[in-house]
């Protein structure tokens, strides 16, 4: 039990932070918009960076540079495709989300157990936080969203967790997880619950994992990589917010879109390699 608890300490004591942040703020407004934004931006960057680490070790220098050309390319294609269909985007990148949530976040175990597991992760804020993922993907696609189609990700969420669980090798663990995690989405906010998902329990996984992978490769190269992205995301929301008719909530709505476009846009490529690379190892 002791060393259960120890492994999950960064996931359980974050949560029980947002939660009591949540609760001292009453409402949930931009301001928990754009701290949790940041707080999924930070994590995310190492997280991502790690990829070019990844691509030395399993991808000899004569086919290296394709792979990162296929990389960027993939990049800018996801950019370009999430200005010209955003609402089509996020619905695949949903799906494709929840995949490669339960391939990373559990390698060794089933398919059943690894689907069940990332579709619990996307449809859960649904179910606790309906109103507050329609907010969100309206911000996120520029399009209103109706409330029906983020009730049946919520009960797909539900659905979901209860086979993980019927299934989950050690099921007290996974309860405990999702039920932190419903918490957290219920009562700070689908983005708050999210947030505390990837960065303190997603992100570490990954990265624990891969670094003992590569014998601790490459933590210049991540900090290097993480802070040029960092820095152009921040120039492209300083420039939107310089706008003289930007208020307060739409610069963290600005902020919050162009978090997520640039991960979106960083996560396609990276899921991508990552199952090639799983492929390759087992």
């Amino acid at each position: 039990m002791r060393s259960v608890v120890k492994s999950y300490a960064g996931f359980l004591l974050g949560s029980v932070i947002v939660l009591c942040a949540a609760i001292w703020m009453v409402e949930r407004g931009p301001l928990l918009i754009f701290w949790c934004s940041a707080l999924v931006l930070v994590a995310g960057l190492p997280h991502g960076a790690y990829d070019w680490v990844i691509m030395r070790a399993h991808y000899k220098k004569g086919r290296l540079g394709a792979v990162v050309a296929g990389y960027v390319v993939l990049v800018l294609v996801v950019i370009a495709l999430w200005l010209i269909a955003p609402l089509a985007l996020l619905s695949v990148f949903l799906a494709y989300s929840a995949y490669h949530f339960g391939d990373s976040d559990l390698p060794n175990a089933s398919l059943l157990h690894q689907l069940t597991w990332g579709l619990a992760i996307i449809g859960l804020p649904g179910l606790f936080a309906g109103a507050d993922v329609q907010a969100l993907f309206s911000i996120l696609t520029e399009t209103p969203i109706a409330l029906a189609p983020i009730s049946a990700l919520g009960i797909m969420g539900c659905v979901a967790a209860f086979i993980h669980v019927c299934f989950a090798p050690k099921r007290w663990v996974s309860i405990g997880l999702l039920a932190v995690y419903g918490a957290v989405c219920w009562a700070a906010g689908a983005l708050a619950g999210f947030a505390c998902y990837f960065a303190l329990l997603h992100s570490p996984i990954h990265l624990t994992r891969w670094r003992h992978a590569l014998n601790q490769q490459g933590s210049a190269t991540i900090l290097m990589l993480s802070l040029v992205v960092m820095s152009a995301i921040a120039g492209a929301v300083w420039m939107s917010a310089s706008d003289p008719a930007v208020t307060f909530e739409t610069f963290n709505q600005t902020t919050f879109r162009y978090t997520f476009i640039a991960l979106a846009a960083l996560t396609v490529p990276h899921m991508v390699l990552l199952s090639k690379v799983n492929r390759r190892i087992h």
